[in-house]
């Protein structure tokens, strides 16, 4: 709650929310790039022949989209962030604690909440939802290369049906999901972070934990979220 509270309530340091995000975004787009990219590709693959022999070849592009917009990319790229990011975030609060920093923090009248914490659940939750973005063209584009010039579907009926199919909605709940997953990376991440303790080593069982409980909270999470959003038919 304290978190949350900060959140919304000033003091902000902003420079240290602007530097998490660049370090997040630097850290983060190329491994998510090609965790998501390759998606999109394998769905085409093996979805080409499968629905021609249906002759329903017109059906693999809105599979395709609905695939990557609701569930691989947001899931993807949450659990790269998590891999990346949470576990950067985890180290660094980690190291503060064990260093005494968070200490000397609290005895300068400055919130480690509000200094170490926060900026890294702010950042997580704008950098998510903008790496989707990209990684989702990423697996749309590969998806097309593997259906089109590869897999010999006729580009224009491919592009028909994807536009025909993908809805505004389905790109709001890839981002809504985004959001919801890097605001628990950020989250766990500091919680996990300023309960360091031991050292080195704890600091590297704080960012290992982080990982840990970060991708499995994603993975429980998408299953739920999936179950609701199926039962409210959206």
């Amino acid at each position: 709650m304290n978190v949350l509270w900060c959140v919304f309530t000033g003091p902000r340091y902003w420079g240290e929310l602007v530097r998490m995000m660049d370090v997040l975004a630097r850290r983060c787009l190329i491994p998510v790039g090609l965790a998501v990219a390759p998606v999109g590709a394998v769905i085409s693959l093996q979805g080409v022949e499968a629905f021609r022999e249906f002759g329903a070849e017109g059906m693999l592009s809105p599979m395709l989209g609905t695939s990557v917009f609701r569930q691989y990319s947001p899931m993807l790229a949450s659990v790269m962030v998590a891999a990346q990011a949470g576990s950067s975030i985890s180290a660094r609060i980690g190291t503060m604690k064990v260093r005494g920093q968070i200490d000397a923090l609290a005895v300068m009248s400055v919130d480690p909440v509000r200094y170490v914490v926060v900026p890294g659940l702010i950042a997580c939750i704008v950098v998510t939802p903008l790496l989707n973005v990209i990684t989702t063209i990423l697996g749309l584009a590969s998806g097309w290369l593997f259906a089109v010039p590869i897999g010999g579907i006729n580009h224009g009926i491919f592009m028909a049906n994807l536009f025909a199919e993908i809805t505004p909605m389905d790109l709001w709940v890839g981002l809504g999901k985004c959001m919801v997953f890097g605001g628990a990376v950020g989250i766990i991440a500091g919680y996990l972070g300023l309960r360091t303790t031991g050292g080195a080593e704890g600091v590297g069982r704080a960012a290992n934990n982080t990982v840990v409980a970060t991708i499995l909270l994603i993975t429980l999470a998408d299953y739920a979220l999936g179950l609701l959003l199926l039962a409210l038919q959206i």
